[in-house]
């Protein structure tokens, strides 16, 4: 028997819920339909159809789970019906690539995203607020270092030293300040937010707004900028020149990200 035909037969079952049904209904002509020989299909059906229809609700009810619990709010706003018709058509095709199950809701969301920003009948802001939870676990289980503070000061020219956690988020709708658990009435307030991700100290994830020039002086310093390149930048991006004006609003900036452990120090 060829194992991988098998493997292949087992995973369309457990992917796609039309052809699940077909294998109820007949099982010998639905394996028949996936290419496998009569000796592969009754070495199949020997461990009783049931299992195979069982593997199918394990496999949807344990990824519907795991998605329905990191969007978080999202969900309810969704509605169960709505998020596990979404759900099968997502397993069904193209289905979850990675192996790491912590990955399968990011994974789901960059499918889901556009179609539900697309749909009028839906919330505007659900999309935004489904990344922005995914965003948190996946901040809480970044396995890169925060780093300790390397004690060196800053110098105009040379690199300086970032939280490895940290990332730079714009959202159109506010919905890193809605609470965890939403009212039925709750919804962000729409204005576009630029927001500091990043895993703390206490080993938490932490979101903090910034401003733009910040945000674009920021995101050129984790990409290995020098503090004047990513200054210059920065007021290049925002249409400015450099004055004092900004030297002073930057060194409080400045400062505030080392407090926060975003920034750790020159580079030793």
């Amino acid at each position: 028997m060829s194992a991988e035909r098998i493997q292949s037969a087992l995973a369309r079952i457990a992917r796609d819920s039309a052809l699940r049904d077909r294998f109820e209904q007949a099982p010998d002509a639905t394996l028949a339909e996936l290419g496998l020989d009569a000796r592969e299909r009754a070495g199949m059906l020997s461990a009783s159809p049931q299992r195979l229809l069982a593997y199918h609700q394990m496999v949807h009810g344990r990824l519907f789970k795991a998605i329905r619990t990191f969007i978080g709010g999202a969900a309810d706003r969704l509605g169960h019906d709505r998020l596990r018709a979404d759900v099968d058509a997502w397993i069904a095709d193209p289905g979850p690539k990675t192996p790491y199950f912590l990955e399968i809701p990011a994974e789901f969301l960059a499918w889901a995203q556009p179609r539900w920003e697309a749909d009028s009948s839906l919330a505007p802001w659900v999309a935004e607020l489904a990344a922005h939870q995914v965003l948190i676990r996946t901040v809480r289980n970044d396995p890169r270092e925060i780093g300790e503070p390397t004690g060196k000061g800053l110098e105009l020219d040379g690199p300086v030293v970032c939280n490895g956690t940290v990332r730079v988020v714009r959202y159109r709708w506010a919905v890193h300040r809605l609470p965890k658990r939403l009212g039925p009435e709750q919804e962000p307030a729409h204005e576009p937010a630029i927001v500091i991700a990043y895993r703390g100290p206490d080993q938490q994830p932490s979101f903090i707004d910034i401003k733009p020039r910040s945000a674009h002086m920021l995101e050129r310093l984790l990409a290995g900028a020098s503090l004047r390149e990513a200054l210059f930048s920065a007021c290049e991006a925002m249409g400015e020149t450099l004055d004092d004006a900004i030297l002073s609003v930057t060194a409080v900036t400045l400062a505030d990200l080392f407090e926060r452990h975003v920034l750790l120090g020159g580079a030793a």
